[in-house]
């Protein structure tokens, strides 16, 4: 399936890294964790503290990173936080952690399934790939595998969540059994097209690639684990290493020279293996200096061990990077097409 021809998104390394490094990384943590469930709180804490956190961080080197940047999305910087803060303790004041949970456990399936509908474009435009059928029976079979993967989870009826109580959509197994059965004939279709267009060339290897990895990333995520916090360790993963690198090639704009504008992410981002390793340990740093005050600042307020506050905390910085992320990367707007290399490449 190799096609000779293909247009990398970004180079070879990058495209390995991030179209087949990525996901099977993300697989083999999840499986690790399931049959050394000793070592579990370890691999959840570097998911965690690398990379969950780490790319939460990274939004704010779009919106927070220069003076600028700052003055012009004010009301995402100042203004949404104090919202966001106050519907999450609303949310524990009426139903405690397990509303919160519950929240979270819905809302990162959505957000994580536009991330990687918006990655599928930018390969896809980048690339110049070619699907065979139309765009409507792609969307629609892009969305079917996670919509029956999650609802199949949900029809098991878990009761906790990351060590939380929650509540998953009451759906009978019987009807989410029927629905990814109807999911896998719509892939099985659509893999028959595509194979076709791969034989042809049009698609483009990356880009085919980066959407089997996107359907098994949920076959195992909500359908191989019957722990449901295994499965989400990888997609969890999966979704927080590809942010992380696709933020860091957006930042790359900058790479040509040093924009005064925004000094110091532009001069982060230069192309030298010295400025890649020091952006990477600015973030990480970064991360760390900005979650250490969130809990210096519960530990002032409360006994650490109160759970409730410590899911407010985290979870309000995790629902403002939720709807920052919904506001600010629109593949439509000419200027993201721009950083990321595929403007004038939508058709």
């Amino acid at each position: 399936m190799y096609l000779s021809n293909t247009v990398n998104f970004r180079s070879f390394v990058f495209d390995t890294i991030f179209v087949l490094a990525i996901p099977i990384i993300a697989i083999a943590t999840a499986y690790v964790a399931f049959y050394f469930p000793q070592y579990f709180d370890l691999i959840l804490l570097l998911d965690l503290t690398l990379l969950g956190y780490h790319h939460v961080i990274s939004t704010y080197t779009r919106i927070a990173s220069s003076k600028l940047s700052i003055v012009e999305n004010r009301f995402l910087v100042f203004v949404l936080p104090v919202i966001v803060l106050a519907a999450i303790v609303l949310c524990a004041v009426v139903g405690s952690v397990w509303l919160i949970a519950t929240i979270y456990l819905h809302w990162q399936w959505w957000h994580y399934t536009r991330q990687s509908e918006g990655i599928e474009k930018s390969i896809r435009f980048k690339t110049l790939s070619k699907m065979n059928g139309s765009d409507k029976l792609s969307r629609l079979v892009f969305y079917a595998t996670p919509l029956a993967t999650f609802l199949f989870m949900s029809s098991k009826d878990h009761a906790t969540f990351l060590f939380m109580p929650v509540k998953t959509l009451p759906i009978l197994p019987v009807i989410a059994n029927v629905l990814l059965l109807i999911a896998a004939c719509l892939f099985l279709f659509w893999l028959f097209l595509q194979l076709k267009e791969v034989k042809k060339q049009k698609i483009s290897r990356n880009h085919f690639l980066y959407l089997i990895s996107h359907h098994a990333i949920y076959l195992v995520a909500y359908v191989l684990f019957d722990d449901i916090t295994i499965g989400w360790l990888a997609i969890n993963v999966w979704h927080n290493a590809q942010y992380i690198l696709f933020v860091w090639h957006f930042n790359n704009k900058f790479s040509d020279g040093i924009d005064r504008k925004h000094f110091i992410i532009s001069w982060l981002s230069q192309k030298t293996p010295s400025r890649i390793f020091l952006y990477f340990s600015v973030c990480i740093i970064a991360t760390f200096t900005f979650y250490s005050l969130i809990d210096v600042s519960i530990k002032y307020l409360s006994n650490y061990t109160a759970l409730p506050l410590v899911v407010i905390a985290y979870q309000a910085v995790n629902f403002h990077h939720y709807v920052v992320d919904s506001m600010i990367w629109k593949i439509r707007k000419s200027s993201i097409r721009r950083s990321i290399g595929i403007d004038g490449k939508t058709e």
